[in-house]
């Protein structure tokens, strides 16, 4: 049991201050005040969900900073460094790399990801050897080619697409369609970039936003360049959009408009993208998510704040099929508990102070089904 709590209760992250009590493994109540009996008190502590990365490259971590005075196609393009770096390491390099990261991940929070598995069946395989309990890794493979997609959305959970021209589009039909009938993920890069956006627009008459809907893509990657009529389309098709604000701006190639997904109601997540970019730490996600959308727009506030906060822990849940839900009486145990120490002491704001204050050091404690781990 623990007392004298700040939880972020339910799929609004609505505040109760007070306490909480497990059972079996799972939340038995939920209240405001003072506890009946002996708990744990954490002087004003928080109990919120732990972290979802809705986008990562987890195995280019054995690369990290190869983007140096580079462009963004120069990195992560067809010949660009990162595959460079994957062929000329050995896979033990490669392994260590990319454990040592989901170790880090796990340390700052983050108990679920969504990786991006270029190298058709040997990367989903080399992710798989990696992962490793409670890291949820789930692996949307990239087939090399079209004759290699059978194999790999067999082997994996799902398919994760580059930009859209990297097949024809018969292709993408029929990828689409075998996706969709094997019931797994479909997700799409688009609008990383402006000369992706204007390109598609040129020949297609469409946007790539348009165009990963038409396919219908569980959900969408980046949208930097998205307009706001993509939006309106995305919320009204109810796609979810995956942002990943620092390795967009590290790479140069723009700043994802959170505003205009708040303004339109479009529904999205945080991922971190290239770990050969950036490091996969959520709470540096927010907090430069946070700047972003105040250098958009002096009127965020709060309620932003807490949408920003949604959409790194508890919103995923409700895109994706995942082992908890949000905090709430009768589901699994399964959340961080952060101390209100040092940088989050006098914060005139639960929401607001979160997004931009809090670090991995005020982790006290992780909780998967009840237990510490």
């Amino acid at each position: 049991m623990f007392s004298n709590a700040v939880i972020l209760e339910g799929e609004e992250l609505e505040v109760t201050r007070g306490y909480l009590v497990i059972s079996g493994g799972v939340v038995k109540k939920i209240s405001e005040g003072s506890p009946p009996g002996k708990a744990t008190n954490l002087k004003h502590g928080f109990i919120l969900p732990p972290f979802i990365n809705a986008h990562t490259h987890v195995v280019d971590s054995v690369g990290k900073e190869l983007y140096l005075g580079k462009r963004q196609s120069k990195v992560v393009g067809p010949s660009g460094e990162k595959f460079k770096v994957l062929i000329s390491r050995p896979i033990r390099e490669i392994v260590a790399a990319a454990g040592a990261t989901l170790q880090d991940m796990l340390h700052t929070g983050t108990l679920a990801h969504y990786d991006f598995r270029e190298g058709g069946t040997a990367g989903i395989g080399l992710l798989k050897q990696i992962s490793s309990t409670p890291m949820k890794s789930i692996a949307l493979g990239r087939p090399t080619n079209f004759k290699e997609f059978p194999k790999v959305l067999e082997t994996a959970d799902g398919v994760g697409l580059p930009s859209l021209g990297a097949f024809d589009p018969d292709e993408l039909i029929e990828i689409a369609r075998q996706t969709r009938r094997a019931k797994k993920l479909l997700a799409v890069h688009v609008a990383e970039t402006k000369s992706a956006q204007e390109t598609s627009v040129k020949y297609s008459g469409w946007s790539e936003v348009q165009l990963a809907i038409e396919l219908n893509s569980s959900f969408v990657v980046h949208a930097t360049h998205a307009t706001k009529q993509d939006f309106v389309l995305l919320k009204k098709k109810r796609v979810p959009v995956v942002f990943c604000p620092r390795a967009n701006n590290l790479l140069s190639v723009g700043t994802p408009p959170i505003h205009i997904a708040l303004l339109t109601g479009t529904r999205f997540c945080f991922g971190t993208d290239n770990a050969m970019v950036c490091q996969p730490n959520m709470f540096e996600e927010l907090s430069f998510a946070w700047a972003c959308l105040r250098s958009s727009t002096h009127s965020a506030g709060s309620n932003d704040a807490r949408a920003l906060l949604k959409a790194a822990t508890v919103a995923p849940t409700t895109f994706f099929d995942l082992p908890w839900k949000p905090i709430a009486e009768g589901e699994k145990a399964t959340f961080m508990i952060l101390a209100r120490r040092d940088n989050l002491l006098n914060i005139s704001d639960v929401y607001a102070g979160l997004v931009n204050r809090a670090r991995a050091d005020n982790i006290r404690a992780i909780y998967v089904n009840g237990k510490v781990i």
